[in-house]
């Protein structure tokens, strides 16, 4: 009789186990993804394997939520929370339930993201894209799960996508093109539970197919354009604004348009340029204007032969010349690439995780390429725009500031270098020069002056390099100094261009001596 109570026991245990293991195989969440986040609103994402019931709580202190949302009986939800003030951080907590048994709920742990920063408030964030599988797979590579975890711990307001998020068929059914967004999440979702990502349509995402553009509109919750065919295309094109900056997101993928950017999509952008006033303005798509790898002839703006293709191509070249396009971010070419033309810099940020591509030998304009697996952390400030290329290692491939160098020039010491040099009155004064906003590139001493007789010694121009961001650099001026002068004023002219190629003087164009 033990014995048989024993086994008894036994098997209540195993019974238990197993329904405890059903029950929380029965209930996987998936995707969480802040989205569309404005100044008092966003929009969040929450997926499930089966229907559930989701409850998010929220508010603008750690565990103490004081609005709520709820969505009933979906895989997927998308809800709004509102309620929300300007420049704040929202912590939110998900509960999901089972929609039929309501025994089975998930907590999971407590989120946060920032609502849009205010004009004249930092902003922070990250550009990437081409990490799509090498072959037709869900499984991302594992070097864009080392990418995203760099961009998770870089406290980003949001993350721009140049496209090819995934390995899609122009013969994949909706459910095929959902799994192969499901396997994009997995890995993403430890980025965008806290920052947006905004997304520019790659050829891989096959939008021309119908399920496949199905399948894009729905996993992907984007702005939404108001140009003559956004009942078609509302989500493939679009624009936005955080903090002083003016985001621009345009498809080179749409069906009869491919590698192009015309019809009412080139009217649209005339019209959203037009209208901005912001003080930077970001420009993200697919294919990219300069830099071209040789492994997309085909395409219209790399093709020379291809005359409609060029141009379109210069058409829009100029709009961006025309409206002040700060940056302009691709991908397509699988490396990073960076090229200034007409103060705009374009650059190809398409090392996410596909098969790299030898980037081409650097011409007229060019000033980067490296063939890595890359991400781009942007930093802004209402008067600078720091850009750095960071490879899945850590190491910064290269960086650089747009904005106006702000000099200032301190002298730190004067001094008789040698006895000889007291003899000849050549006295030797320390400088330091700060810049405290974009690089100054070039930057040279063009006149020394100064007064009570006092001359410069120095050979000009001395050339000091480029000065970065929050950068100083040292340089030593000689003045022959006449017997009986205990003082005098001297006066530094310096000239510089910025990142763009805008000329500087400082502080002032020199005088004529």
């Amino acid at each position: 009789m033990r014995v048989y109570r024993l086994l008894i026991l036994f098997f209540v245990s195993v019974l238990l186990l197993l329904v405890t293991a059903a029950s929380a195989q029965a209930l996987q969440p998936g995707n969480i993804a802040v989205s569309k986040v404005g100044p008092v609103s966003a929009v969040l994402v929450v997926k499930s394997d089966i229907p559930s019931d989701v409850r998010i709580d929220y508010g603008t202190s750690p565990g103490a939520y004081t609005l709520s949302g709820t969505g009933i009986g979906q895989v997927r939800h998308e809800l709004l929370l509102d309620g929300l003030t300007l420049s704040s951080t929202v912590y939110y907590q998900v509960t999901l339930t089972d929609s039929s048994n309501f025994a089975v709920s998930v907590t999971l742990p407590e989120k946060s993201f920032r609502t849009a920063r205010a004009p004249g408030q930092p902003l922070s964030f990250s550009v990437a894209g081409d990490n799509r599988p090498w072959t037709n797979t869900t499984v991302q590579p594992a070097v864009w799960g080392t990418i995203m975890g760099q961009m998770s711990v870089e406290n980003l307001d949001l993350t721009l996508s140049v496209g090819d998020i995934i390995y899609g068929l122009s013969t994949d059914t909706l459910a095929q093109n959902v799994e192969k967004y499901d396997g994009l999440f997995a890995v993403t979702k430890q980025l965008t539970a806290s920052a947006p990502m905004y997304t520019a349509v790659g050829g891989h995402e096959w939008i021309t197919s119908a399920s496949s553009r199905t399948g894009y509109e729905q996993e992907l919750s984007l702005p939404v354009n108001n140009g003559g065919d956004a009942a078609i295309y509302g989500e493939e094109y679009y624009s936005f604004d955080n903090g002083d900056t003016h985001f621009t997101v345009l498809c080179t993928e749409l069906l009869g348009q491919l590698g192009y950017i015309t019809g009412n999509q080139k009217l649209w952008l005339i019209q959203d340029l037009a209208q901005t006033s912001k003080r930077w303005k970001v420009v993200v798509l697919h294919q990219p204007f300069f830099g071209f790898s040789g492994l997309h002839n085909g395409d219209p703006w790399a093709t020379p032969s291809n005359s409609a293709g060029q141009q379109n191509r210069a058409e829009v070249l100029a709009l961006f010349q025309q409206y002040g396009i700060s940056a302009v971010f691709s991908g397509h070419d699988h490396y990073y690439f960076h090229h200034l033309e007409n103060g705009v810099h374009y650059i190809t940020t398409g090392g996410g995780g596909a098969p790299l591509y030898n980037p081409p030998a650097l011409g007229p304009g060019d000033l980067f390429a490296s063939k890595s697996y890359e991400h781009i952390k942007v930093d802004e400030t209402a008067s600078t725009l720091r850009i750095s290329a960071i490879d899945s290692a850590g190491t910064t491939l290269e960086s650089f500031t747009l904005g106006a160098p702000a000099l200032s020039l301190s002298g730190t010491s004067g001094y008789w270098a040698s006895f000889t040099d007291y003899e000849a009155r050549s006295l030797s004064v320390d400088y330091s020069l700060a810049n405290g906003g974009g690089d100054a590139v070039g930057l040279q001493v063009v006149l020394l002056s100064a007064s009570n007789g006092v001359g410069a010694l120095t050979v000009l121009p001395v050339s000091l390099g480029t000065v970065g961001l929050g950068q100083n650099v040292p340089f030593t001026a000689l003045y022959e100094v006449p017997l009986g002068v205990a003082t005098f004023r001297a006066s530094t002219y310096v000239t510089c261009s910025d990142a763009s190629g805008g000329f500087y003087q400082f502080p002032g164009p020199a005088p004529t001596l």
